[in-house]
């Protein structure tokens, strides 16, 4: 299976004369937009459903729905509908919130360097690992 890069991505859409794609990266790059556009129509389709079912309200209903739903998913990890129903609340809060995904994968980017250099305790699988929070450094 052939992996392509989003740096190989970038070189070729800035030179694409100097820097063709292979037979094999044009292939994975076809099953990712693929894969995409799936997935934009289904939350297309969701979006719709909610509309017409929900009306229009804001986020704080999906997210708290959203709690109830990641229980039954702990409850049940492989059952994948529990993870269909978080995603579509997920995409349901985000949408409703008028958030970007652009705006999600720049807050994620930014959140995951402030993890990477918090202190977390040992893994322990069933339950959630909180970071240590340095002296000082809580509210309380």
């Amino acid at each position: 299976m052939t992996t392509i890069t989003k740096e190989r991505i970038e070189l070729f859409i800035k030179n694409p004369l100097e820097n063709g794609l292979t037979r094999g990266e044009q292939m994975e790059l076809a099953r990712i937009a693929l894969a995409s556009l799936k997935r934009e129509q289904i939350r297309h389709e969701h979006a719709k459903w909610s509309d017409s079912t929900f009306g229009c309200v804001g986020p704080i209903g999906p997210l708290k729905h959203l709690s109830k739903e990641a229980l039954e998913a702990a409850a049940e990890p492989d059952d994948l509908s529990e993870w269909a129903d978080m995603q579509f609340l997920l995409w349901d809060a985000q949408r409703r919130a008028g958030i970007s995904d652009a705006e999600i994968t720049v807050a994620m980017e930014d959140k995951l360097k402030i993890n990477m250099e918090r202190q977390w305790p040992e893994p322990k699988d069933g339950e959630p690992r909180l970071h240590i929070k340095e002296p000082g450094n809580s509210p309380v």
